[in-house]
């Protein structure tokens, strides 16, 4: 038989079900400690690493944009001017001092622009075209290329097989303008025309305009910090 009446104690009470806020107000929750050493090292540990692996990405910064150490060793002597960018003085030879472009770098970059432009090499022609035009200002170097094209000056020495060899013979730097120099030279031309050899030489005088180079030293400029704005052209003699 099933009892479903409400069941009693022995001296006839009815027997009363705890309810839910009692359970809860006895519930107890506990944590193995071991568990909690646990957690904590781990979170600990996973701290170390986040700082290191931070550390580690500014130390990598830090070596990438730094500037080198500089050594410098005069060859002639032996004798070090600089290690670590800490100078030890200066040789008969050498000498420390601010990166100035000066007159000899200008002369340096017109001659080997104008060696470029008039020392012809069919082999490499095109190279020392593009090396030239790479030395003037942008916009200077896209009228001269415009006007090599339109006077079909590349194709009339393609078509007569140039070759020339470019002697320069004087430079010198303009008196009231340090940014004008003066160039004389001699282009000696070996060409074929009509399948015959012609021998031709010109005596040329160049007028040629730099400016300094935003950019400073690089490998258009030669490493000289001036670019050519312009160049004036005159045939003295042949």
């Amino acid at each position: 038989m099933t009892n479903t009446g409400p069941q009693k104690l022995d001296d006839g009470l009815p027997l009363a079900c705890p309810s839910e806020k009692d359970i809860e107000s006895r519930l107890v929750v506990y944590r193995d400690p071991a568990d909690v050493r646990t957690t904590f090292q781990l979170l600990t540990t996973l701290l170390v690493v986040l700082c290191l692996l931070v550390l580690s990405a500014v130390g990598n910064a830090y070596q990438y944009w730094r500037r080198p150490d500089r050594i410098v060793v005069d060859r002639s002597n032996g004798q070090v001017l600089m290690i670590n960018d800490r100078e030890y003085g200066e040789t008969s030879a050498v000498r420390m001092m601010p990166d100035r472009p000066n007159e000899a770098d200008k002369k340096y970059l017109v001659g080997e622009y104008t060696r470029l432009l008039y020392g012809i090499n069919p082999a490499t022609r095109a190279a020392d075209l593009k090396a030239a035009l790479e030395m003037m200002v942008p916009q200077s170097a896209a009228r001269f290329a415009a006007y090599l094209k339109d006077q079909h000056i590349l194709e009339q020495q393609r078509a007569e097989s140039w070759q020339a060899v470019w002697t320069p013979q004087d430079t010198a730097i303009d008196r009231l303008d340090p940014y004008t120099l003066r160039l004389i030279g001699k282009q000696e031309i070996t060409k074929v025309v009509n399948n015959s050899v012609v021998r031709e030489t010109k005596q040329l005088q160049l007028t040629v305009k730099l400016v300094a180079d935003p950019a400073g030293r690089n490998d258009a400029n030669r490493r000289m910090g001036f670019l050519v704005a312009a160049i004036d052209y005159k045939e003295l003699g042949s």
